[in-house]
């Protein structure tokens, strides 16, 4: 029982937090981030990542506008990624904590590069 405990524990842990500073930002990253936004964000915050994604129109509250609107958690890289993982309490952003790591960290990086294409 004792293994278990310890098992699910390291588990659960590992899959709402990283080990050590980000990676860094690199083109490869942001390939697999671009992927993953197109995978699994599109639909809420559109593909401009201005909170108009088919879905994202019909929410309350609507999906963040990444060019323009403040982030509720932070802006820095580790503070998104974080928010890709565990989600948002009282919003429907839903975390991925099943998304590789490597994903989450190219996603972070992705969505804070709308904020740059002004």
């Amino acid at each position: 029982m004792k293994l278990f405990l310890t098992s699910f524990l390291a588990f659960a842990l590992s899959s709402f937090s990283y080990a050590g500073d980000p990676p860094k930002n690199t083109p490869e990253l942001l390939k697999k981030g671009s992927a993953a936004f197109t995978a699994n964000c599109v639909t809420c915050h559109g593909e401009k990542g201005d909170g108009l994604g088919d879905a994202g129109k019909y929410m309350s509250p609507h999906p963040r506008n990444f060019a323009t609107d403040k982030f509720k958690s932070g802006d820095k890289v580790t503070d998104l990624f974080k928010t890709i993982t565990k989600g948002l309490d009282g919003t429907a952003m839903a975390g991925f904590p099943d998304l590789p790591e490597a994903d989450r960290w190219g996603l972070a990086y992705y969505v804070l590069s709308f904020k740059r294409k002004k």
